[in-house]
């Protein structure tokens, strides 16, 4: 198949539309992918032609991407289209003419107001029935967007083994936390740990943050490494590309899924919870709805969103009995989360399926 991708994030930088292409083009398709320029180092991926649209000014935005979108359309046959959800997509759907087109939701919306993300929820649902199909990570978002049961399909996130390497989990603590660091509260997991390291100054515990956020949250991550005297055991890293994330995952051997337990989070997954344990890290994850569902003992703690409860979760990591764990096993517990699988199997056969809708 000719595939037509289009996102706002930057190729490379976006992971479940990365694994799309790599996964799809290992299937012997081909894709064109349109996305915006935010001047981060390029990703290339053979079988992946990337165009893209510089940021100026939001008008001028606009009129650039939806001018290269119509150049792709008429200068390419596809045989179908991928088009990642953003505010006012409704100005491009056009432009996909006679191409079947399905429409993305990665999330909802996450504005702290309860009235604007009520309204751009509702933006949301409006938007994206004006195209031929809808794809949503999860059944709670569905629900909590009131998509109609016959107008989407569940796929859900999903991920890669970066780190094929057996894991100890007796001896040395070794955490990680890849992800963004907006609205994510990540200095709580810092304050957890302090208390942690003070209380049991015995136990060989280290603690890598990558990710970027605002000045602010940046800035308070710094300050707390700083100010706890803890620069020898947490390390903040800032925005690492995810084909440099190898070595910080041989070494981890937990993982940090930290998010808010808010309405706005309570229906998303947490995408690296999935590539935690698929590379055999255990987790520490917050008590949300969607993580309540995808995990389990086998893999992970759950805790609440504050730095006590995270301080509990990584105390019973610490005492509980791990010399029978296995890296083999807790891989095997989410390995139908694996991309191959999700691509191979979900992606594929909504392609297919939409095509003979068409026809």
């Amino acid at each position: 198949m000719n595939i037509l991708m289009v996102n706002q994030g930057q190729f490379g930088y976006m992971a479940g539309y990365y694994h799309y292409c790599k996964h799809l083009v290992a299937q012997g398709h081909h894709i064109v992918y349109l996305c915006n320029d935010y001047h981060l180092k390029p990703v290339e991926l053979d079988g992946v032609d990337v165009i893209y649209t510089p940021i100026e000014s939001a008008i001028k935005w606009r009129m650039q991407f939806r001018r290269q979108l119509k150049n792709i359309v008429t200068n390419n046959k596809f045989d179908v289209a991928l088009c990642s959800y953003f505010k006012g997509c409704t100005m491009i759907r056009d432009c996909f003419k006679n191409i079947p087109t399905i429409i993305d939701i990665r999330s909802g919306d996450i504005a702290p107001n309860p009235i604007k993300r009520f309204l751009f929820n509702k933006l949301i649902q409006f938007e994206t029935a004006l195209y031929n199909r809808r794809m949503i990570l999860s059944q709670s978002l569905a629900d909590k967007l009131k998509l109609k049961r016959d107008s989407y399909d569940i796929v859900p996130l999903g991920a890669d083994v970066i780190c094929d390497t057996d894991k100890s989990y007796t001896d040395a603590i070794n955490m990680l936390y890849v992800g963004t660091l907006k609205q994510r509260d990540i200095h709580k997991t810092i304050e957890g740990f302090v208390r942690f390291a003070k209380e049991y100054p015995q136990a060989q515990i280290s603690y890598d943050i990558i990710g970027f956020g605002t000045s602010q949250e940046e800035s308070l991550i710094n300050n707390l490494i700083s100010d706890n005297n803890i620069g020898d055991k947490v390390k903040f890293h800032g925005r690492i590309n995810y084909q440099l994330l190898g070595p910080f995952f041989e070494k981890a051997n937990l993982g940090i899924a930290f998010v808010p337990m808010t309405p706005y989070y309570d229906c998303q997954p947490t995408t690296k919870i999935y590539e935690y344990v698929l590379s055999g890290l255990y987790c520490i994850a917050t008590r949300t709805y969607e993580n309540r569902i995808l995990v389990d003992e086998r893999n992970t703690i759950l805790c609440d969103d504050n730095a006590d409860s995270f301080y509990q979760a990584l105390k019973q990591f610490y005492l509980c009995d791990k010399s029978q764990w296995k890296t083999s096993e807790i891989k095997f517990s989410m390995s139908q989360y694996q991309w191959t699988n999700i691509v191979g199997n979900l992606l594929i056969n909504n392609f297919k399926k939409l095509l003979l809708n068409n026809h």
